[in-house]
């Protein structure tokens, strides 16, 4: 790609899918497309912060919309299910903050902010320590791709 706009925007867009937030963005920036290690970071922190917000602000009708889906397969209308105890102690033990921030970093900040806000756990505060949790595996992932292509380039040239 010669179009850096492109590029540029090819970076913001799949910094919002679910799982390849900063795990493939930010090196794909730095290594593949010669970004600035800081330019990467904003466009893909930026990206990630917009469909985190997606999910904080929609996150319970997104569920109430696959419990509806789920019982119209099933063809009955039972109540939802109940929140697995599991993540119920989860979320009582590292409280909204903890669980939030985590969540970026352990699997995904888009589905760890939309199951947070089910919970009830404040909007605000979910936006916040998700984009935080985002930000911090953003700085990761730039300094292992940084040092990944210093390393890989010295060998190389041996």
């Amino acid at each position: 790609m010669e179009n850096v706009f492109l590029q540029y925007t090819f970076i913001f867009f799949v910094s919002m899918i679910p799982f390849l937030e900063a795990f493939l963005t930010v090196p794909t920036a730095i290594i593949v497309f010669n970004f600035p290690p800081v330019v990467a970071l904003i466009v893909a922190i930026l990206g990630n912060a917009i469909s985190v917000l997606l999910f904080v602000l929609f996150g319970s009708e997104i569920n109430k919309l696959f419990n509806t889906i789920y019982n119209k397969l099933r063809k009955s209308d039972k109540t939802p299910m109940e929140i697995n105890p599991r993540i119920k102690r989860t979320f009582d033990r590292f409280g909204a903050t903890g669980v939030c921030f985590l969540s970026s970093i352990l699997f995904s900040s888009q589905i760890g902010a939309g199951a947070i806000t089910t919970l009830g756990a404040s909007k605000s505060q979910v936006f916040i320590w998700t984009n935080l949790g985002m930000s911090t595996l953003a700085v990761v992932m730039a300094t292992l791709s940084v040092v990944a292509e210093g390393l890989v380039s010295s060998l190389v040239n041996l």
